[in-house]
């Protein structure tokens, strides 16, 4: 069977966003990390969209989940670790609690590693309960584009890397964690992609956006937060109605 008889338009997105999550690698490697920061967004973006187009038009040959593993370990397991590291491997800025360039690019580099150990083993088992899980209303363990999507706009911010370190870490144990996470469908959806796209718009503007830029950081990056710290609590609340409404759509 040819490749090209095996994906469907969503699949298309997938790879996008796998092409996204490569280039944002090439962007911080040549300095732009800026750029790359948003490339990473812009992936959370393109992943949300394969799931819009997979549930209108469908995926042929059931290849989709499999694609979307491959291509969201690249843009929110790789790029994200790789843009730390390279974010950071000169100093960690203040405060740095006295450590060395070299104790913290090693700090980094092993942060860095645990997100995408424990990442690669969230989207194993994403792709394992895909197959099982009948409500399909939630996700066990946080989202990995949740995490990519947290530690980019901390890097945006410009935050020091023991902080950056201390959340990505909080949120790679959440990956793997059994808490139960509501799948962003109907208007949760739409509000996260205004967000997302919001802020890659405001971050290109230019200097003279810069405010507003900044706020849609850190309101990205409070929804970010309220999503892992309080997502878990919404099942069997009664904001799970909500929910399954907004999946209903």
């Amino acid at each position: 069977m040819r490749v090209a008889e095996m994906v469907s338009i969503a699949d298309a997105f997938t790879v996008l966003n796998a092409l996204l999550g490569f280039s944002a690698i090439l962007a911080a490697f040549e300095g732009e990390l800026e750029l790359a920061y948003v490339l990473v967004v812009l992936g959370v973006l393109a992943d949300g969209l394969d799931g819009i187009v997979a549930r209108r038009f469908g995926s042929k040959w059931l290849i989709g989940d499999f694609l979307d593993i491959m291509a969201d370990t690249v843009t929110f397991g790789v790029a994200p670790s790789v843009l730390m590291y390279i974010t950071f491997r000169e100093g960690l800025g203040e405060p740095d609690l006295g450590l060395s360039v070299m104790a913290g690019r090693v700090l980094i580099f092993a942060v860095g590693a645990l997100v995408i150990s424990l990442g690669v083993l969230r989207l194993a088992r994403f792709c394992y309960e895909s197959e099982t899980d009948e409500s399909g209303m939630y996700f066990t363990g946080l989202p990995i584009p949740a995490t990519a999507l947290l530690v980019v706009t901390m890097l945006l911010m410009g935050w020091p890397g023991l902080v950056v370190a201390v959340f990505t870490v909080i949120s790679t144990i959440l990956m793997v964690s059994d808490l139960k996470y509501p799948k962003a469908r109907g208007w949760p959806r739409n509000v996260t992609g205004v967000l997302g796209l919001l802020l890659v718009v405001t971050v290109l503007m230019g200097e003279d956006w810069e405010w507003l830029a900044e706020f849609m950081m850190y309101l990205t990056f409070s929804a970010s937060i309220l999503y892992q710290y309080l997502g878990p609590f919404v099942k069997g609340s009664p904001v799970e109605e909500l929910v399954e409404e907004a999946i209903e759509e």
